[in-house]
């Protein structure tokens, strides 16, 4: 289990009181209403954390604070806003024992904030380098496995996104430019579970452009790699038409 519980409208309070415990340290005042810790364990918490965050600066509670209230905009899918938070905690407590937390939900709200339906891939770029980074500088953390499925992910919408777009170039005749994409497709994801297909349009895009050599080459692959597959039946059928 996380050494924080991800915030959420039914248990803030058991939220708020672990949280105080895990970090420690109780700061009293004279002048304040309330002690730093007293806010951190009252109701309507974003609003008790916030003046935490401005009316305590130098207290114990802050760090606690800080990775609370970006658990609680990314509870509530305030990703921008989590995002930013997170990147705060990492700024003031770069050598703190969860700042690798702090560093996996700051990727997460970028890829959270993919939206394919708008094929602005810019989040899943960012979460994607954000992960890889995270892999490189955090390779024991109990997020490590998670992070590595995460990449996973990224590079598998990404991988989509590219076939999909030379899949559309060749269906609409586009044949060079489906070549393009899809010869960089091979390329850059030359294991993915598209492979073979795209190495069939790149045959059929050589085929309907008349450069039947390329397209005996491709048609070859798509016989060798996968002889009984749906392409593979179709390649071996335009091979035996360009004899």
């Amino acid at each position: 289990m996380s050494p924080f519980i991800r915030f959420s409208k039914f248990g803030s309070f058991l939220t708020l009181v672990f949280v105080v415990t895990l970090f420690s340290g109780c700061t009293t005042t004279k002048e304040k209403t309330y002690s730093a810790s007293q806010l951190l364990q009252q109701g309507k918490p974003k609003t008790k954390i916030q003046l935490l965050l401005e009316d305590y600066p130098d207290s114990k509670e802050r760090t606690a604070a800080t990775m609370l209230l970006a658990d609680i905009h990314y509870s509530g899918q305030e990703y921008e806003e989590a995002k930013f938070h997170y990147h705060k905690f990492i700024e003031l407590y770069p050598a703190h024992q969860f700042v690798d937390r702090a560093h996996f939900y700051k990727a997460m709200t970028s890829f959270k904030l993919t939206d394919l339906a708008s094929r602005d891939l810019n989040p899943v770029n960012s979460a994607l380098e954000e992960f890889e980074h995270f892999e490189q500088d955090f390779p024991k953390s109990s997020y490590i496995k998670k992070v590595q499925k995460k990449i996973k992910q990224c590079l598998d919408i990404l991988a989509q996104n590219m076939f999909e777009i030379g899949k559309f170039y060749f269906r609409t005749g586009s044949y060079q430019s489906a070549i393009l994409r899809l010869k960089r497709f091979e390329v850059e994801y030359p294991n993915h579970s598209y492979t073979i297909e795209a190495e069939f349009l790149l045959g059929e895009s050589y085929y309907r452009e008349q450069n039947y050599a390329a397209a005996s080459t491709y048609f070859i692959k798509v016989v060798k790699n996968s002889p009984r597959s749906e392409f593979g039946k179709e390649a071996r059928l335009r091979l035996k038409a360009m004899r």
